[in-house]
């Protein structure tokens, strides 16, 4: 029977343990929540506790597991818990933890699965917001690919090619009917391989993971006992359930080729844009409005982390003013994110007791964007891009801490070392601000260069 109530925990349920990368032990706890709450992670180690809401435009990592940050406070390998809220059909939940990672528990969604199915669950006085898929959203680099389609229904649809002699070609096709994920995929474990675990354990990765909470794979064979001949590709839909559970409770067919937490994002993120642009009246008749694309198509996107974006910009705190690039198109376009957080420098300053994002950071924050997306191509790695010039700036509303600034920067015009971008931001869908920006593409002094250049200049003055 189909649900239509949203629903809620019973009784509250703590799951402690350790986290699987960090390795750091967390008391995690999941409480009852309203309605139309979602699912709300609280850092209850930091100071006010912060929340971070489990939505897709909150997404700032998806380097092997999907990172969330809000507030000023993060919470990362967040999938398996959501996955486990999607399979048992939990709408509002709050999630206490005592640091930035769930407990990795057995390396699957049964531990939280179980948890919650112990916990019990009540139907609130409110219908269930599931969203219909109606059209077509993908993405698509390489011999890798991630397409959703409407359906009747939810159904993924996932093909893995690996050249392990273990693996090889796996396809699983399963549609979210009567117990057939809480059964097939929950239990799945996370799968890695023995030749990158140290390389893993050297970038502060995998360390609370073991051969029981982690399928391993040596080069002839496998170090751990296996749930599923196939555990690998369950385990990737699971990854698939979670990370699109960032979207609430859909229906659509979700096919899937060799993807991963970076195409989950990028799909997702469309669909969070898209349903937006509609609910606010800016798609009408199947017409677009205000640069919002007909075709919800991305074609060898690209996105960046904030440790890709540091690559990138020389800035750093409190100057860079970039999040994540969430579309970019080297030399074209890029799309990026900027969360706004009371606890930034500029407010303590700027109009306090009524905080106000400074025109100026705006500006910077946009800049960066339309930089971001001249500096990626690797001749230009190294080079800084200054303003020549700033024109048509205009600031249509406030922004305040809580809001989220979405910056689109389309470079109109490159002519040698210069070019230009045309920069919109929004919030919730609606321009905050917008300019036009002129940039020299430099190279960037090193310290020793300048020290001598200004003793020099020192000299002469003397």
């Amino acid at each position: 029977m189909e649900l239509t109530k949203q629903r809620t925990l019973k009784n509250e349920i703590e799951c402690n343990g350790i986290g699987l990368h960090s390795g750091q032990p967390v008391a995690m706890k999941l409480l009852p929540a309203p309605i139309n709450t979602g699912i709300v992670f609280i850092r209850t180690d930091l100071p006010g506790q912060p929340k971070v809401r489990a939505i897709a435009s909150n997404i700032t990592g998806t380097m092997r597991a999907t990172t969330l940050a809000e507030n000023g406070a993060e919470v990362t390998t967040i999938e398996h818990v959501m996955a486990a809220f999607a399979m048992t059909h939990l709408d509002n939940c709050y999630v206490e933890m005592s640091s930035p990672e769930p407990p990795v528990a057995d390396g699957s969604s049964k531990t939280f699965v179980d948890a919650v199915l112990q916990a019990g669950m009540v139907e609130q006085e409110a219908l269930r917001n599931v969203y219909k898929i109606d059209r077509a959203f993908s993405y698509y680099k390489d011999d890798r690919s991630l397409v959703v389609l409407p359906y009747d229904g939810f159904r993924v649809t996932f093909t893995s090619i690996n050249a392990h002699p273990l693996l090889g070609t796996q396809v699983l096709d399963l549609e979210d009917k009567d117990d057939n994920f809480i059964k097939e995929i929950a239990p799945a474990r996370t799968v890695a391989f023995e030749d990158e675990v140290e390389t893993m354990w050297k970038n502060g990765l995998g360390l609370g993971g073991n051969t029981d909470n982690v399928v391993v794979f040596g080069k002839e064979g496998m170090l751990s006992t296996p749930r599923f001949d196939n555990e690998l590709i369950r385990h990737k839909i699971l990854d698939v359930i979670g990370d699109m559970y960032l979207l609430g409770p859909i229906q659509g067919h979700i096919i899937a080729m060799k993807s991963g937490h970076a195409f989950n994002d990028n799909v997702s993120r469309q669909i969070d844009a898209y349903r937006k642009a509609k609910n606010s009246g800016q798609i009408k008749l199947g017409k677009v409005e205000q640069g919002i694309k007909t075709e919800v198509r991305s074609n060898d996107m690209i996105t960046l982390d904030i440790r890709e974006i540091q690559k990138i910009l020389p800035h750093r705190y409190p100057m860079l003013l970039v999040d994540r690039i969430t579309e970019l198109e080297p030399m074209k376009r890029a799309v990026g994110i900027k969360n706004i957080t009371l606890n930034e420098p500029q407010f303590m300053g700027h109009f306090p007791g009524d905080p106000i994002m400074p025109g100026v950071l705006l500006i910077e924050a946009m800049a960066q964007v339309g930089g971001i997306a001249l500096l990626y191509p690797e001749e230009n790695r190294g080079k800084i891009a200054v303003f020549g010039k700033i024109d048509k700036v205009r600031f249509r509303k406030q922004i305040t801490p809580g809001d989220q600034l979405v910056t689109e920067a389309i470079i109109t015009k490159i002519k040698g070392p210069m070019g230009i971008a045309q920069c919109k931001g929004r919030v919730d869908g609606k321009v905050a601000c917008e300019g036009e920006f002129f940039f020299a593409i430099m190279e960037q002094k090193n310290p020793e260069q300048k020290q001598t250049e200004e003793q020099q200049t020192e000299q002469k003055t003397e």
